[in-house]
C-alpha cells in the first residue's frame, strides 16, 4: 500500500499545464533508443497486474475474491505467438459469482496503438491456449478445453474505441473478447485499485491536470522507494506519455525531473513513437547516404564525378517510372 506523506516538501511555482507554449516544437532527434521505452512500458504493464492481482481484476470487471494461481502462463505447444500475460483465476466453491466454483484462463494484451488485426490475433492466442492448456489423457489425447477470457488493454486516447471486440469467421471460429480503455480512467479510479503501477500512465488519464500530475509523480516516487531500478523505470513512462500527449518537455512543469531519470531520458528521446522513430531512422540514413556520396564524389576527377552523376540520375528516373 502506497501512502502518501503527511508533509510534503515545499514546490516552486510551476507554469500552467495546458497553457500554449510560447515553443511547441519537439526538438530535432538524431538518435532513437526506443528500447528502453519499450521495456519500461511492457514491464509497468505487467508489474501493475502482478503487483496487485485484485486490483487488476477490478479494473477488468472481474468480481469478488478470486484466487491466482500459475502466473504467466506459457504456451507449451511450439508457437511463434507469445501472450503479454496469461494466468488461471479460479473461484471457490461457495463464493457469490459461482456458488459451484469456476476456473478459467485470463489472458490480456496490452497496445498502446489499435491494430486492423486485433480481432484475428485474438483468436489466434485463444486457440493457442486452449490447445497449449487442455486437459489431457495419457496418450495426448485431449479431454477438455480451458475456458479463456481474454481482454485489450488500450493506452493511447482515443485508440481501440472501434475495436469490435470480437473475431468471427463463419464455419470455422467465433472468438470473443473485452477492450479496457484505461485512458478513460481516472487518477482516482487507479488510486482506488491500488495499481499504483499505473501512475506512470497518468498523463493519458481522464481529466488530468497540473495537480494530478504532480500527484501521480509522488506516488510513483513513494511505491518504488529506495529501488532506483524501478524509479526510473516508472518516471520514464511517466515522461515519455507526458511529452507524447502535450508535446511539451516535463520539465517545464516538474521542474528539475531530468534529475530523476535516466540520461536516455534527458535527453528527449521519450517523446518519440515507434512511427516517428522509423521515419527518423529513414531520414537520417537518407542525409548520411547523401553525405557519404559527396565526400566520395570530391575524391574523384571531374569527368569521373560527371559520370557518376550520370549514372545515378539515370538509376533514379528508372525507379520512378
Amino acid at each position: 500500500m502506497v501512502k502518501k506523506t503527511q508533509n510534503p516538501p515545499e514546490k516552486n511555482q510551476q507554469i500552467v499545464l495546458f497553457s500554449p507554449a510560447e515553443a511547441e516544437h519537439a526538438e530535432k532527434i538524431s538518435e532513437n533508443p526506443l528500447e528502453e521505452v519499450k521495456n519500461a512500458f511492457d514491464i509497468t504493464c505487467k508489474q501493475a497486474f502482478l503487483q496487485n492481482p485484485e486490483g487488476a481484476l477490478r479494473l477488468m470487471g472481474i468480481p469478488g475474491k478470486v484466487t491466482l494461481m500459475e502466473k504467466n502462463v506459457e504456451l507449451q505447444r511450439t508457437s511463434d505467438l507469445k501472450v503479454d500475460l496469461a494466468f488461471w483465476v479460479e473461484y471457490p466453491v461457495g463464493s457469490n459469482e459461482y456458488p459451484e466454483g469456476d476456473k478459467f484462463l485470463l489472458h490480456i494484451e496490452f497496445q498502446r496503438q489499435a491494430q486492423k488485426n486485433m480481432p484475428l490475433r485474438m483468436a489466434e492466442y485463444d486457440m493457442e491456449l486452449a490447445l497449449a492448456n487442455a486437459e489431457r489423457d495419457k496418450k495426448g489425447g485431449i479431454l477438455n478445453y480451458p475456458k479463456i477470457r481474454s481482454y485489450v488493454l488500450y493506452f493511447w486516447p482515443k485508440e481501440g474505441k472501434d475495436d469490435p471486440e470480437n473475431c468471427s469467421i463463419e464455419h470455422v471460429i467465433e472468438v470473443r473478447y473485452r477492450k479496457i480503455l484505461l485512458y478513460e480512467k481516472t487518477l482516482a479510479e487507479l488510486k482506488q485499485m491500488a495499481l499504483w503501477e499505473y501512475m506512470a500512465f497518468a498523463p493519458i488519464l481522464k481529466d488530468m491536470d497540473e495537480q494530478q500530475l504532480n500527484e501521480a509523480k509522488e506516488l510513483l516516487e513513494q511505491y518504488a522507494g529506495k529501488d532506483d531500478k524501478k524509479r526510473s523505470r516508472l518516471l520514464l513512462t511517466l515522461a515519455f506519455y507526458f511529452k507524447r500527449k502535450y508535446k511539451r518537455n516535463i520539465n517545464e512543469i516538474i521542474q528539475n525531473f531530468d534529475t530523476m531519470i535516466s540520461k536516455t531520458a534527458e535527453t528527449g528521446y521519450y517523446a518519440l513513437t515507434p512511427e516517428e522513430a522509423r521515419q527518423e531512422r529513414e531520414d537520417g540514413m537518407a542525409e548520411g547516404m547523401a553525405k557519404g556520396i559527396q565526400k566520395v564524389l570530391a575524391m574523384l576527377s571531374e569527368t569521373q564525378r560527371e559520370k557518376i552523376m550520370q549514372r545515378l540520375g539515370e538509376e533514379n528516373r528508372k525507379s520512378k517510372s
